[in-house]
């Protein structure tokens, strides 16, 4: 009795112990990941998009900023690694969707069958004006109700640029070089020291990009010096079927004053985004 009394008692205590670290873990994507302490236990990774190709499956748009429009949605797709090492079990898994109130607003459960190899999971939501307001969002993953992984994304009023429906964002990454073979931005930040032959590289990802593969679009970048004044400029046309999404541009420092200096884009004059950053 007294055995069965013991064993009564610690089984709230084992069912409550987490197989997952506490401390999070931040991937290359910005997935917020809760590892497993087991090496072969589940993770995943968390894209988002705004569109998914009917014919390609193809995840267009992604990103972490979204415009509120009419017959909009956000798509999260979690990406299961170590899937088949559960091949032979059934799976429950929990997506929750968090508004800038953090309260959650729409929850799904989706249960992987045994004869299911799935290694993909998704859901959606609408971004409609009718149904979303601006602010920061967050998505949740829950594996047996344990959460796994989680990503944060932000939606924004849907601003028309000179009365044409462009609904491109801009994400502005600053560094000193970029990998001649690899591409890798080399030394990024907000603080770079003046110096002879260094350079601040701007590059620009641009979110939205794909719906406007038949459109010409003008860009323009502003460097700005600390007295306020543009320093230099620069236009740049991406032309029809052109399928870049990265434009990029630079400037010397070995000459330039110490101060606070600021980068930005527009398209069609309209400022897309801007990004400070010191020189020392």
């Amino acid at each position: 009795m007294l055995t069965l009394f013991l064993i009564t008692l610690l089984i709230p205590v084992l069912s409550g112990c987490s197989s997952r670290n506490e401390t999070p873990t931040f991937s290359e994507d910005s997935t917020i990941v809760y590892s497993p302490k087991q090496p072969d236990g589940i993770t995943a990774k968390i894209t988002l998009c705004r569109k998914v190709g009917k014919k390609t499956g193809k995840r267009i748009g992604t990103g972490k900023v979204f415009n509120i429009k009419e017959k909009t949605k956000v798509h999260a797709f979690f990406d299961l690694e170590n899937r088949k090492s559960f091949a032979d079990k059934e799976i429950m898994f929990h997506v929750e969707w968090i508004g800038p109130d953090g309260k959650s607003f729409y929850r799904k459960r989706i249960d992987l069958l045994q004869d299911d190899s799935s290694s993909t999971i998704n859901s959606s939501i609408s971004i409609t004006p009718a149904k979303r307001q601006q602010g920061s969002y967050k998505v949740r993953f829950f594996l047996f109700r344990e959460l796994i992984a989680e990503k944060k994304f932000e939606l924004r009023d849907f601003v028309p640029i000179t009365g044409r429906e462009f609904d491109i964002t801009a994400n502005i990454t600053l560094c000193r070089k970029v990998g001649k073979k690899t591409g890798k931005r080399i030394g990024e930040g907000t603080v770079f020291t003046i110096k002879k032959k260094a350079k601040v590289r701007a590059i620009i990802d641009l979110e939205n990009r794909d719906d406007y593969l038949d459109n010409k679009l003008k860009f323009k970048v502003e460097w700005i010096e600390p007295n306020g004044k543009s320093f230099y400029k620069k236009k740049i046309d991406l032309s029809p079927g052109d399928s870049s999404s990265t434009i990029k541009s630079s400037i010397s420092i070995k000459k330039r004053q110490p101060g606070n200096y600021i980068f930005r884009v527009y398209l069609y004059n309209t400022l897309l985004s801007e990004k400070k950053f010191e020189l020392r």
